[in-house]
């Protein structure tokens, strides 16, 4: 008796390969997903710890550390060079960096402490690619990415001082203490997150960088809600050569200006991004949050929308739900 074997076809092969592509086809975004909220769940637990760091702090030395220090030139200025320590250099300790902070010479301006280049994941947001990508080459050159950054004010371009009453938790030479936090602690801002720079002369997104890198600044007029994608949102110097100049396509717009008078709050989250409050909770919020556009600044009360109202320190809103 002779033994028959039947093969596939070839119509049978394609058939299942289809049905393979189908399921993949199906299967690859819930994959997708499931990596993304595990990367967000990191990244909201960077912020929680980044908020004990700022608590602990505040219990030894009496105030949230400030912005940066800055000893000579114009403080918004991130290419005038002679600037010391900011606020996730002070914070070092707190977040298990001790050695870190040991080797940082603050005698020097920061530009030539070898410890900007130090890639620290706690200061990182994994759903950002580039923060792992190439070191900042601007002023000084040799910064590692970063993805948060200090509510330095809402209301003003520049870093924040200590006439800004309005303001965030802290300004160049300027520290705020928690009675300053008139608005209430669940009511107030601290850290907002940041993209990284999407090539080697954008300097957003540098964690130890002294100045707007590593913070936020003024709330309102092209710089409108979370993930602005006005195409001049962000002012800041070197805008131009970085590549990013009126371009928004790529959700990072900048305006070329002789200084870094203003930086928004930015994350590759799919709608929206993550807050650390100054009492050290951590909360999502949605791009389309309210937020009124004004030319001068925060103005009244009135004037502003939820964004800017919770990113004020001492601006006598009531704010709701949000």
């Amino acid at each position: 008796m002779k033994s028959s074997q039947r093969g596939f076809t070839l119509i049978e092969l394609l058939v299942v390969i289809a049905i393979i592509a189908i399921l993949v086809a199906l299967l690859l975004p819930a994959v997708q997903q499931a990596r993304e909220a595990a990367r967000r769940t990191q990244c909201k637990s960077h912020l929680k710890q980044i908020g004990i760091a700022l608590h602990n702090y505040h219990d030894v030395s009496r105030s949230f550390p400030p912005f940066f220090i800055s000893r000579t030139g114009n403080p918004s200025r991130i290419g005038d060079v002679d600037k010391g320590a900011n606020w996730l250099v002070f914070l070092l300790p707190y977040v298990d960096q001790a050695p870190l902070y040991n080797t940082w010479n603050f005698d020097i301006p920061a530009n030539q402490n070898p410890g900007r280049s130090a890639e620290l994941s706690i200061y990182k947001c994994p759903t950002d690619p580039q923060s792992d990508g190439v070191h900042c080459s601007y002023a000084g050159g040799g910064w590692a990415r970063g993805n948060y950054g200090m509510n330095v004010s809402p209301c003003d371009h520049g870093v924040g001082s200590a006439t800004n009453t309005l303001g965030g938790i802290g300004g160049a030479n300027y520290v705020v203490r928690m009675r300053d936090i008139i608005d209430g602690t669940s009511s107030t801002v601290a850290v907002d997150e940041l993209r990284a720079g999407l090539n080697d002369r954008d300097l957003r997104g540098s964690w130890a960088m002294p100045g707007l890198s590593a913070g936020t600044a003024a709330m309102f007029n092209d710089a409108s809600a979370p993930n602005s994608r006005e195409p001049n949102s962000d002012d800041m110097e070197n805008c131009l050569v970085s590549g990013f100049a009126g371009n928004a396509s790529q959700g990072m717009g900048c305006f070329d200006s002789t200084n870094t008078g203003q930086m928004t709050a930015r994350s590759l989250h799919t709608g929206g991004l993550q807050l650390l409050m100054v009492d050290g909770s951590v909360r999502f919020v949605s791009e389309n949050i309210d937020f009124k556009r004004n030319t001068t600044g925060c103005g009244s009360v009135q004037d502003r929308g939820v964004w800017q109202a919770i990113h004020t320190r001492n601006g006598s809103e009531v704010v709701g739900e949000w």
